[in-house]
């Protein structure tokens, strides 16, 4: 699902959508990762998780309440609507990958390039049936008669290229969800949320070249990636019980526990007779 939205779905909406809409939304994938794996793999979540998944819950309703107020003018309210919708849906069939590929390797023992190899057969399979009826190569065969062989040739080398990339991005990313957790992965997806924005309102003309829209969205994107860190406890924030559940105290209230004696099996024996020695005997 997470295939066909992006490749047939989505790709007709690209005019009614903004191009960072995917990062600043990509924390769902971390509150839709850590609810499966709550309810679904029994995975235990602390109070900062908690706290942390409410807080980017809030900056995402906010975010979508902002992008239908300020949408353009010449996209119809319906247009609009159903493209976020098929973008959020997207980004939650993302959640559900991860899940499934954590619990594949970690419960079926599965080699993790044998479920991307799975995915990639799925994917061109699903491609090919989407496929008939369309010309997917039209745009290179518009390239061909336009551009010279020597830039053709680039072209060919370039997708080649795109292919090596891919295959690395995707071993990467599902060695990081299974050695870490599906909403450590899913950090990367926004962590650099707030220079897109940036970038795509410089560049791209984004947020309807709105200076109100852009710094309210600005600061939501830096509030989410700011508990994003909270969540996977790359920040630990000392106040309301939410630094008790994390790694880092449980490791030093374990060491500190082992390190007081336990008084019920010491004992000491004073004896009488090496008084002028001084002599304790101490049996542990």
């Amino acid at each position: 699902m997470e295939f066909v939205i992006s490749s047939f779905f989505l790709s007709q909406f690209d005019n009614y959508i903004s191009p960072s809409f995917d990062v600043r939304f990509g924390s769902i994938t971390t509150i839709g990762s850590s609810l499966l794996c709550t309810y679904a793999l029994k995975v235990k979540i602390g109070k900062h998780q908690i706290i942390s998944m409410r807080v980017m819950g809030i900056c995402l309703l906010l975010s979508l309440i902002l992008e239908l107020c300020y949408k353009s003018e010449k996209v119809s309210f319906e247009n609009c609507l159903i493209a976020r919708l098929l973008s959020l849906g997207y980004l939650i069939c993302v959640s559900y990958n991860d899940c499934v590929e954590k619990y594949l390797v970690n419960n079926n023992f599965i080699n993790p390039f044998k479920i991307v190899m799975i995915e990639g057969i799925f994917e061109f399979i699903m491609a090919s049936i989407l496929s008939i009826g369309k010309a997917p190569f039209k745009e290179i065969k518009m390239k061909y008669n336009e551009i010279s062989s020597g830039y053709f040739l680039l072209l060919i080398f370039l997708f080649f290229l795109y292919l090596i990339l891919s295959a690395i991005l995707n071993a990467y990313k599902i060695y990081c969800n299974v050695i870490y957790s599906p909403m450590a992965k899913s950090l990367m997806d926004y962590l650099m949320s707030p220079f897109f924005c940036i970038y795509y309102f410089i560049n791209d003309n984004d947020f309807n070249k709105n200076y109100f829209y852009f710094f309210i969205s600005e600061f939501i994107a830096i509030t989410i990636v700011f508990f994003g860190c909270i969540y996977n406890e790359y920040i630990i924030l000392f106040c309301c019980d939410m630094e008790h559940e994390t790694i880092d105290v449980i490791m030093e209230r374990a060491i500190s526990l082992e390190n007081i004696p336990n008084n019920n099996n010491l004992s000491s024996d004073y004896d009488d007779e090496d008084d002028d020695l001084n002599g304790y005997k101490i049996d542990f």
